[in-house]
């Protein structure tokens, strides 16, 4: 079940929506090495839709069930506080730490 999410998140990261004008060409991305240097480099849109798939992937990790908006808010907030304040920190770091929270 967890990979069927996966492959959905994936899809999601490197497709856009009909109606935008920008093309996003997909891209893989390590998970184990990438900094939050990187993270916080990626435009806009595309960070944004890694941040929506690094909060599936540790919601799912951890089995949850329920998807509270303002809980997922402050975990991707934490995480994001902690890669501004250590960029050299790996993204999974930074998020597994605000997850254990």
């Amino acid at each position: 079940m967890l990979r069927a999410w996966r492959w959905c998140a994936v899809a999601l990261l490197t497709t856009s929506s009909a109606g935008a004008q920008v093309s996003v060409t997909p891209q893989r991305i390590p998970l184990d090495t990438v900094t939050c240097l990187e993270l916080l480099s990626v435009p806009g849109e595309r960070r944004d839709r890694l941040l929506i798939y690094l909060n599936g992937y540790f919601d799912g990790a951890q089995r949850a069930t329920i998807w509270d908006e303002r809980v997922a808010g402050e975990r991707v907030e934490r995480a994001l506080a902690t890669c501004k304040s250590r960029p050299e920190t790996t993204v999974l770091r930074a998020f597994a730490d605000a997850w254990s929270r």
